[in-house]
């Protein structure tokens, strides 16, 4: 079908069916004719007309709370409930066989009903190891499948399939974000136009909320389809071949393709790009290698369409790894864009994910701005790293990638560029709340969090919810992206807690937006299948993992033959297995007690006793490689050694060495004895796999040589696996450096910020120490809320401490109170480090905007009355201007005086020296301000007199 063919459609889920479909979906209680909190919300139509037609309702206050989550069990009752309105009728084995395999005969009746219901029709399947998951919220993508599937077993119709011939403008550009289950049912209601055209993000992972089910709904039941009659079409013409091969980042430009009909007509040819995936480009990127459709279609002045002409565009894949793009995306974050997929394993320590392996990704400010320490994470295609520092960043930094390769092995170019970051400016907000357990709920923010802020809790009838154990807390740390909420004991099953969040700020300091933010967590209840254990598998000397049948919402108790593990992890990509580590090590048969766990929704399972025979560990570690790598904190190199396995530091550990190194092409051996044997550590106690030696002292001063190439064979002392086997010896090669002399590592702090009592342009921020002037002095390192700081200067250093002024620009702080007070990045003289971001909201600043003259009028021959922007105060008798005729002073007649004390005056009468002649008047008559002005507004501020203000008569 052409490009501008219309949609073919046909009636889809109208009449009862759909009423009792949304009635059951979302009306958990009567509902009201308004509800107070749908008016302007995207879904206030289909709301609206749902309710009209008796279908739907909401709660007894009054809302309908559009914003509320469905969850997977509300979704099979909801489908259940509708089946039975159209006389299905209920399995009568549903209690006896229970559909899901995390569902017995105890579990909730009601959903044992409609889930043997929806199972047994094909409208819910639940998960490929045949759960149900019935507390986790249902996702977009989820729901496309179940209206679809719901509709074609109702209708004995597939929809994929009839969807699946068809040729159509897709408007859905995340399609390859969903699962590829659930593709083909997001194209369907892409077809029908149930997707938002205009909004083309279709969010497929997203959770679904009554408003989007209400809208989802609404338009299924309103759309039509009528089959439309072929027409005689024009013809595209194009002589060149239908696959182009392109190389990889090479330019390309779309072929032209032309259209003919029989009738002298204009015709209209477009062309539609798409992925693999399905999604629709704006172009071409050659960057981006894989295959590509593009779709020529053609119509004509009568409507008629041609049939499509489809070339196929290949990019081959690159040939190296390389970065394609360095970008700040906020205040203490870097995004890097990859060609091709990264191998973890060559990026991060762990392989996994957060500690960079060394020299794999460096950040070196040109500014003095360090970024302290640097983890990452790789999105889940591979090609995006999002480098996290500890400090806040800004201006420009040299970045460093190397060492990587790419998923299919490909080395990666080495980048090495210079790149600005701009401060960050932009506000936090809320991206998503996900609920984790029955009580739990995880909200993540769009950036990493330097403060949470105020955060108070109420039920949805206003009352209070104590920030404890028994009400809400919280695990927020700063620094954090995602944080998680715990309901307790005072919060029932199925209530509503409303969190509202006042202050929340980003890590530079930015507050959120809109401030205040809420968002609404509902506390589930138990699922009535308790979480068990599946197995216990030996992973290493001193290691087993346990595997449940769920996922849990703490890390279990575990004891091996009546000795408490001594740690107990969540596995990084099973949330069901749990990592044990024991004391001592694993060997023969050993009781293994398991209890203390309960799943998401709140289900304690049974305590397990276990007998698992352990095989000890008898193998050597081995050296996986090593490196050299500069400590950040001594300045000194160190070798540091990777082996396969955990190994046991004993008693003072030491490695020697005898080999060779190389400098200047000489060959110098070193012997037996040349080196000594020299003490060795940990370089994280957290990663017992990881040792390292200090060189200066491991080479000695004879065989210290800057630059030289060494190739060494390594022994171990006091150096054994987990289970006691000493470690083998291992050749390593390395190329020595060069220790550097750290600079100081003081840290500057903020002892008081101060408002100058007379003039409000001026803020004193006294630090403990003397302070590095470039960091001190840029403007950006000082953030006071409702003001803009205009410059900083320095004063001299004063008994060990250093003042620096602040200007604020004038008339830009316009009202006066408490503000958030912000300062970072600061260092102190000589110092590497930068200050602990410094954040205060007990300052209370006052406005700066002066107050100026409105107006100026003669109203006697020495008399003159000035009317001000606001009132001010005055003092008596003081000359405040000069009084200037024709432009010049006239002696006897410069004085203007102040009368009376005036307080909170808007309009003050001055006198002249003296009266003014007829000829004085003949002339322009003007004020000029004195440097004895002292009219203020009640914040102090001196009025503002630009130029000669001008008297009118």
């Amino acid at each position: 079908m052409g490009n501008n063919q219309p949609k073919k459609y046909r009636n889809f889920m109208i009449g009862a069916a759909s009423a009792a479909l949304v009635a059951t979906a979302v009306a958990p209680v009567a509902s009201a004719a308004e509800f107070s909190d749908v008016k302007g919300n995207t879904h206030e139509p289909a709301i609206k007309a749902l309710v009209e037609a008796g279908v739907i309702s909401g709660y007894p206050d009054g809302t309908f709370q559009p914003n509320k989550t469905l969850t997977r069990s509300d979704v099979v009752k909801m489908m259940g409930k509708w089946l039975v309105s159209l006389d299905y009728e209920v399995p009568a084995d549903y209690k006896t066989n229970p559909r899901f395999k995390d569902l017995t005969s105890k579990s909730n009746d009601e959903l044992l009903k409609y889930a043997a219901l929806v199972k047994d029709n094909g409208v819910f399947n639940g998960y490929a190891d045949g759960t149900l998951g019935a507390g986790l919220d249902i996702t977009r993508e989820n729901m496309a499948i179940v209206l679809v599937r719901a509709y074609d077993a109702i209708h004995k119709t597939d929809l994929v399939t009839l969807v699946k011939e068809k040729e159509f403008n897709k408007d859905v550009t995340d399609l390859a974000k969903a699962k590829a289950e659930a593709r083909p049912y997001i194209d369907v209601l892409d077809y029908f136009d149930i997707t938002n055209p205009v909004a083309p993000q279709f969010n497929p992972k997203n959770t679904t909320t009554r408003g989007q089910f209400a809208s989802f709904l609404y338009k299924t039941s309103n759309v039509n389809v009528e089959e439309v009659a072929d027409t005689e079409a024009p013809k595209l013409v194009y002589t060149g071949e239908k696959t182009l091969n392109v190389a990889y980042g090479a330019e390309f430009t779309l072929p032209v393709v032309t259209a003919t009909d029989n009738v002298d007509e204009k015709i209209e040819v477009t062309s539609v790009i798409t992925n693999e995936a399905g999604e629709r480009l704006t172009a071409i990127d050659t960057k981006n290698y894989g295959t590509y459709k593009v779709t020529y279609s053609a119509i004509d002045e009568a409507g008629n369409s041609a049939e499509d002409l489809v070339l196929t565009v290949v990019v081959a894949e690159p040939t190296n790894l390389e970065v394609a793009s360095v970008e700040g995306i906020n205040a203490t974050q870097v995004e890097v864009k990859f060609n091709l997929p990264v191998d973890k394993a060559t990026l991060f320590e762990d392989g996994k994910g957060g500690t960079f392996k060394a020299n794999a990704v460096k950040l070196t400010s040109l500014d003095g701005v360090a970024p302290g320490a640097l983890t990452g994470e790789l999105s889940n295609d591979g090609k995006t790293l999002t480098i996290t520092a500890k400090n806040v960043l800004s201006k420009r930094y040299d970045v460093v990638i190397d060492g990587l390769k790419s998923y299919n092995g490909k080395q990666i170019v080495k980048y090495e560029e210079m790149v600005t970051i701009a401060a960050d400016k932009t506000a936090p907000t809320v991206v998503n709340t996900e609920r984790v357990s029955a009580s739990t709920f995880k909200v993540t923010f769009s950036e990493p969090l330097k403060s949470l802020g105020d955060v108070s809790y109420k039920l949805a009838n206003g009352s209070a919810v104590a920030s404890s154990a028994k009400g809400v807390t919280n695990n927020f740390k700063a620094g954090a992206k995602e944080v998680t909420f715990t309901l307790g004991s005072d919060v029932a099953a199925n209530q509503d807690v409303i969190a509202t969040f006042i202050g929340t700020q980003d890590q530079a300091g930015n507050l959120i937006s809109p401030n205040p933010t809420t968002v609404t967590f509902q506390k589930g209840d138990k699922d009535g299948v308790k979480p068990a254990v599946t197995s216990v598998t030996q992973t290493g000397a001193k290691s087993f993992a346990i595997k449940f049948t769920e996922e849990l919402q703490t890390a279990p108790t575990v004891t091996i033959g009546g000795t408490a593990a001594s740690k107990v992890e969540k596995d990084a990509n099973d949330p069901t297995v749990y990592n044990v580590t024991s004391s001592a090590v694993l060997d023969e048969a050993k009781t293994v007690v398991i209890n203390g766990f309960v799943d998401l929704s709140g289900e304690a399972g049974d305590s397990v006793s276990r007998v698992v025979s352990f095989v000890k560990d008898i193998n050597a570690p081995k050296v996986a490689s090593s490196t050299v790598v500069a400590d950040e904190t001594n300045g000194k190199e160190y070798l540091e050694i990777t082996f396969d396995k955990n190994v046991e530091l004993g008693n003072s550990p030491t490695v020697d060495g005898v080999g060779s190194y190389v400098k200047n092409y000489v060959t110098t051996p070193v012997a037996a004895n040349d080196l000594s044997a020299t003490a060795i550590s940990y370089k994280d106690a957290s990663n017992k796999k990881v040792v390292r030696v200090e060189l200066d002292t491991f080479l000695g001063t004879t065989f210290d040589v800057e630059g030289a190439a060494y190739t060494l064979d390594l022994t171990f002392a006091n150096v054994a696996s987990e289970s006691g086997v000493t470690a083998d010896t291992a050749k390593v090669t390395f190329t020595r450096g060069k220790d550097n002399t750290p600079a100081s590592d003081a840290v500057v702090g903020v002892e008081s910020v101060v408002q100058d009592a007379d003039d409000n342009n001026k803020v004193y921020v006294t630090f403990d120490k003397a302070v590095d002037g470039a960091s001190a002095t840029t403007v950006a390192n000082y953030q006071i809320d409702g003001a803009v700081v205009e410059s900083v200067k320095l004063n001299p250093v004063a008994n060990g401490k250093q003042v620096a002024v602040l200007t604020l620009k004038q008339d830009s702080n316009n009202f006066t109170g408490t503000r958030n007070i912000n300062i970072a990045n600061v260092k102190a003289l000589g110092s590497t480090k930068v200050m602990e971001p410094f954040f205060t909201n007990t300052v209370s600043v006052k406005e700066n905007v002066a107050p100026t003259v409105t107006s100026a009028t003669l109203v006697g021959t020495n008399q003159v009355t000035l009317t001000f922007s606001e009132a001010v105060t005055t003092t008596s008798g003081t000359g405040d201007f000069e009084l200037l005729i024709g432009g010049a002073t006239v002696a006897s007649k410069t004085a203007v005086t102040t009368p009376a004390n005036e307080n909170g005056v808007t309009t003050v009468t001055f006198t002249l020296e003296d009266n003014l002649s007829n000829a004085d008047l003949e002339k322009v008559l003007e004020l000029k301000a004195l440097n004895t002005l002292t009219i203020k507004d009640a914040a102090g501020n001196k009025l503002a007199v630009p130029a000669n203000i001008t008297i009118a008569r």
